[in-house]
């Protein structure tokens, strides 16, 4: 079988185009239609705080002290399986562990991991 290779807007596909594009302009309309009837205005919006940590512009972390980016990704990885849901809020080296800083308001404070992302202890 032959391919056509007549222009996209020639006369013999002109009977094509122009009733597919008049569709979708008439589907268009009727959506923007039903859109404009069917909306109603909320009456009392809800509004959602998220409780994010900010740090002051004139407090420095100490020396020790790391960011999440700079953990371990074994240690990060071992942190996100064993407290899904949890963004840690900073951490600490101690030797060869990771005292990872929970955020305010869990149940824990602190959680130590090794370098290699064994789970240590919780406090």
């Amino acid at each position: 079988m032959s391919k056509d290779r007549a222009a996209p807007f020639s006369k013999k596909h002109r009977r094509y185009w122009i009733p597919v594009t008049g569709g979708m302009i008439l589907i268009g309309a009727l959506n923007i239609g039903l859109g404009l009837c069917s909306f109603k205005s909320p009456v009392d919006p809800q509004h959602i705080e998220l409780p994010l940590l900010h740090r002051d512009a004139g407090q420095s972390d100490a020396n020790d002290t790391l960011g999440n980016a700079d953990l371990p990704p074994d240690v990060m990885r071992a942190f996100a399986i064993k407290y899904p849901r949890i963004i840690p809020a900073g951490a600490k080296v101690n030797g060869a562990y990771f005292v990872i800083s929970f955020p305010p308001g869990q149940a824990h404070a602190h959680a130590t991991f090794s370098t290699d992302g064994t789970f240590v202890s919780e406090d």
